[in-house]
């Protein structure tokens, strides 16, 4: 049994290198840059007015107030205005080009517009340079704005858009494949028998996969016999990556294990020193990956964000891919027998002097109801057997954290 810290290195060391790929650029929300991201011109293309307002020689406003004989108008998208004339002042809108010759603009508040509409009186000096940006002072053409991975979002999108990527360099979202194996399974439409359940943790793992902008492909129920675990793992290895859920424990028809050694899938380890989640395996077929997870509803879910999220994320091309930790004060006594590192569920806020952590009761780790409280879980390692109120605790935030309310 190895540590969950050793079982996330072998994880992390097993992966291949993410693939790339061109997407349009109304597909790349969400997507990893796999390459940087140049302007492709000047933004701003010309000297950019930042108000309404008056455009002229900051000079020309030692004395004020000062007279200016109006000699135009510049308006964003208009023509692009001429010179300015000695003594003069061009009308001008917020985003419109300053004309040439012109080193400043006075916002209207601080001008006065003769009656026929001739003649405008700066009120107030205003400086060489204030209240317009210069050519390319945001991006100058050719330069990097954004780097390989970075993650597109809406801000990415509008830089994208500005300089006109049509089609986006990303790293390839890897395919995954999802099975869950056990005879007392029926699917969650479906009305179980006296010793059966509902399927909870394809949708689960789906639901966690989704958060990940990830479409697994659903392999269904594998019933517990080797000829149909043997068909329906083949079909998942044709994917980047395949979870299988269930069947990896010790029990007489736990068999998952022993198909995996049939079909030439190497198992780089099968028991984790945590709770809940103990007989979880890692493995791969060539490059491509395999993930054993618990069958019990938290189980899976602890063990996914702790082992294929990481993986999952990284091949995505992300640099962090892991849940978001910090460290929170918990609010009560916790005990546990030491040996394993434990994830408990907890509700987590903050408050002005830092993290508060409440932890929450459950009964097992097939309470998946108990669970649903939860916003974060707590770590308790392993080889403590006490932790106590008013203790500092490692929190890992989970995927929904944000938008949950109590």
């Amino acid at each position: 049994m190895i540590s969950v810290e050793e079982a996330q290195g072998i994880v992390i060391a097993n992966l291949a290198g993410p693939k790339v790929e061109e997407v349009p650029f109304r597909a790349a929300l969400g997507r990893v840059l796999s390459e940087k991201i140049v302007a492709t011109r000047d933004i701003p293309p010309f000297n950019r007015s930042g108000v309404d307002g008056f455009a002229l020689r900051a000079a020309d406003t030692a004395n004020v107030p000062a007279e200016f004989t109006i000699a135009g108008e510049s308006r964003a998208g208009g023509e692009m205005p001429g010179a300015l004339p000695p003594g003069s002042a061009v009308a001008i809108m917020t985003g419109a080009p300053l004309p040439e010759g012109a080193d400043a603009v006075q916002m209207i508040e601080q001008c006065r517009v003769s009656a026929d509409g001739r003649k405008v009186t700066v009120l107030d000096q205003v400086r060489a340079g204030e209240n317009f940006a210069l050519k390319g002072s945001e991006a100058g053409s050719g330069e990097e704005v954004l780097q390989p991975g970075h993650r597109i979002g809406p801000a990415e999108l509008a830089v994208l858009a500005t300089f006109g990527y049509s089609l986006v360099p990303v790293y390839r979202k890897p395919e995954v494949a999802l099975l869950v194996t056990g005879d007392e399974l029926v699917e969650f439409d479906e009305n179980p028998g006296d010793s059966q359940i509902r399927n909870s943790n394809a949708h689960c793992i789906a639901a966690q996969l989704k958060y990940m902008d990830i479409e697994p492909e659903y392999l269904g129920i594998a019933r517990d016999s080797r000829d149909d675990l043997r068909s329906r793992i083949l079909a998942g290895l044709q994917r980047d990556v395949l979870i299988v859920s269930g069947g990896v424990s010790m029990g007489n028809y736990d068999l998952v294990k022993d198909v995996f050694a049939e079909l030439g899938i190497e198992i780089l380890f099968s028991k984790v020193a945590l709770k809940p989640g103990k007989p979880t395996v890692f493995a791969r077929k060539g490059d491509r990956l395999v993930f054993g997870l618990p069958g019990n509803p938290i189980s899976s879910l602890v063990t996914f964000e702790c082992f294929v999220r990481p993986a999952v994320g990284r091949l995505c091309g992300l640099k962090k891919p892991d849940l978001l930790r910090v460290k929170g004060e918990l609010l009560g006594d916790m005990r546990q027998s030491p040996g394993r590192t434990s994830f408990m569920p907890a509700w987590a806020w903050w408050q002005e002097d830092g993290w508060k952590v409440e932890p929450l009761r459950w009964k097992s780790s097939a309470d998946i109801v108990g669970f649903t409280g939860a916003n974060a879980a707590f770590v308790f390692p392993g080889h403590l057997s006490l932790l106590k109120r008013g203790e500092i605790v490692d929190l890992m935030l989970l995927p929904d954290f944000f938008s949950r309310q109590r």
